[in-house]
């Protein structure tokens, strides 16, 4: 990339086209210098492809308007032929690297209990404990006054100070970090984590700051689909191996795609579109992105057909609030059962998951209590 504005963002798993320091775009976290070698790593395939050309067109087509989206995403995925994205069957979690600086893998050196607190904004933050190891300071903290089922994903304006006031992270850019882990506790409240990739001296800790924090919570949209197209289920009937008339098919009169939101309260169904074999659905966000499905913060979409049995291969991808779900017809009539002639349409459940986010202001000033 030109100009080295490349970098690794340690939680996403993800090269982010920005410079290393910054913070993800995505998650918040410190992106980091992307290392000569990661294992296990595939290269980009067509759909990722596609899903960038999608990305630099997105704001386009929230100017000109949602067909512009649809028809773009179909072009990209005729121009990338067979376009397919797996859909994990869990939400996705970074996995397991190597590369020192960032992670709690090393032993662990040393150990603090605080339990100091304060409040702002009706929410409590309690520092519990810090935890240092090799190359690395834990945080465990206890935030009480949010609402029931949120995480906290990530923290704001973070800033740890020795008595005399001194800036112990001097030099580090802490806008933003993300969380390590995030739970409820069983009394309530919830309890996290948040990891830093140096050691601090423990005993010289004396207030830890926050200006800000950012629940988040986990939103479900399911959309109802179905598709007629009478050739195609003929086809999947004989179990015809050759698909490629499928994407060179110029176009299907007969053909129709219907989509609708079966359950949704922060997105909706804008437009929709049936072309070489591909079914592409543009939705919208009735609500900031950050708050609803759309949310780029472990984004999925899973895609079932025949009655939730069978789950089919499909992506979600766009910018800002509005975005497009690729889904293959191919592999929706391979799931449908009984006479292929007649003429009933083929049915198809979308659903669209994400940690929607909001940010909360505060002012923290954690420090031991005087008297």
């Amino acid at each position: 990339m030109a100009g080295g504005r490349q970098a690794w963002c340690p939680r996403c798993d993800e090269v982010r086209a920005a410079r290393p320091g910054t913070a993800c775009p995505v998650c918040g976290r410190r992106l980091l210098t992307v290392p000569p070698a990661r294992p296990d790593q595939p290269q980009p395939g067509p759909a990722d492809r596609a899903a960038r050309r999608l990305r630099a067109l997105a704001p386009l087509a929230g100017a000109v308007g949602v067909a512009l989206l649809v028809l773009a995403v179909v072009g990209s995925a005729f121009v990338a032929g067979r376009l397919t994205r797996t859909t994990p069957s869990a939400p996705a979690v970074a996995p397991p690297t190597t590369v020192p600086g960032f992670l709690d893998e090393g032993p662990e050196t040393g150990r603090r209990d605080f339990n100091w607190e304060a409040r702002a904004g009706g929410i409590t933050v309690k520092l519990r404990s810090l935890t240092v190891g090799t190359g690395f300071t834990r945080l465990e903290l206890h935030v009480d006054g949010v609402r029931r089922s949120r995480e906290i994903s990530s923290l704001q304006g973070l800033r740890i100070r020795d008595r005399d006031g001194r800036d112990l992270l001097a030099g580090e850019d802490l806008a933003t970090i993300a969380t390590a882990a995030s739970r409820p506790n069983p009394t309530g409240g919830v309890d996290t984590e948040v990891v830093l990739d140096r050691p601090l001296d423990l005993q010289a800790v004396g207030s830890v700051e926050l200006s800000g924090l950012t629940v988040a919570r986990w939103v479900e949209e399911l959309l109802d689909g179905s598709l007629l197209d009478r050739e195609l289920r003929r086809k999947a009937a004989d179990t015809l191996d050759d698909s490629t008339w499928l994407t060179e098919r110029g176009s299907c009169p007969d053909c129709r795609l219907h989509v609708t939101c079966q359950y949704c309260r922060t997105i909706r169904v804008v437009g929709s579109s049936y072309h070489r074999g591909r079914m592409t659905i543009a939705v919208e966000a009735l609500d900031r992105v950050e708050r609803t499905a759309l949310n780029p913060s472990r984004r999925r979409v899973l895609v079932t057909g025949d009655g939730g049995g069978s789950e089919l291969t499909g992506w979600v991808d766009g910018t800002g609030g509005t975005a497009a779900i690729s889904v293959g017809a191919e592999e929706l009539a391979a799931t449908v059962v009984g006479d292929a002639d007649t003429g009933q349409p083929m049915a198809f459940e979308v659903r669209v998951q994400a940690q929607a986010e909001q940010a909360l202001r505060g002012g923290w000033a954690i420090r031991q209590a005087v008297g």
